[in-house]
């Protein structure tokens, strides 16, 4: 665990994860309907772990990187997505994988009555079937996907409305993610920032992108509640 300067002895009264890479392993399966959806459309696939570096920022955007630099107009960018959103409900349920520890914390987080939210830039739909069907035991207080609504994450506009909904101060309040957007979500509305070292970015990005704290096991959390 890599601690920053600030004063570790605050306690945090909730939580706010970040889904893709954070609570769930979605590589495979975003990684697979990509792949098939560029295959059916002309375009190279990738190798799964190039995807990466492509999730993390929405699914338009995750489709922008997929694609050929020659190949990045909006119309092409829009049928892409809308293609890998219907092959991603044909693979997801056999492609996901729950990171190890992740069921005991939020176990661990409910007994303690400690709220808990899901803010990530993932289809609003998916991020709700993804959430039923991998923690059927957790209700989480809020969860926050893209609709068109807000923008996407490090907008700070859907961390606030996130902090509205579970009534708390953003001083209060601690935003978990594997990404540097979640980390810059974090700084954009005050909230204790960790970053966490099994998703989708290395160790190095996200020290260099700035934190609060970064942890080896979803277990550390527990200790700042």
């Amino acid at each position: 665990m890599i601690e920053s300067e600030q004063d570790q002895t605050a306690r945090f009264q909730g939580v706010i994860f970040d889904l893709d890479g954070t609570l769930l392993d979605t590589l495979a399966c975003i990684g697979t309907a990509f792949n098939q959806a560029l295959k059916e459309t002309g375009y190279p696939t990738h190798p799964i772990q190039d995807f990466k570096d492509f999730i993390g920022d929405g699914v338009f955007k995750c489709a922008e990187r997929a694609l050929p630099v020659n190949a990045r107009q909006p119309t092409t960018i829009d049928a892409l997505v809308a293609l890998e959103r219907r092959l991603y409900e044909m693979f997801w349920r056999r492609e996901i994988a729950i990171y190890d520890g992740i069921p005991e914390l939020l176990a661990a987080l409910r007994a303690q009555n400690v709220p808990t939210a899901v803010l990530t830039n993932k289809d609003q739909d998916a991020a709700n079937d993804c959430l039923i069907e991998c923690f059927p035991q957790h209700s989480f207080d809020c969860v926050l996907g893209y609709t068109g609504t807000y923008p996407h994450k490090p907008d700070p506009a859907c961390g606030a409305a996130v902090i509205k909904a579970l009534d708390l101060r953003p001083d209060q309040l601690m935003m978990v993610g594997d990404t540097p957007v979640d980390l810059a979500t974090a700084r954009a509305c005050g909230l204790f920032a960790v970053g966490v070292s099994w998703g989708f970015r290395t160790r190095e990005t996200l020290i260099a992108a700035g934190l609060d704290v970064l942890i080896e096991h979803p277990s550390e959390i527990l200790q700042y509640v």
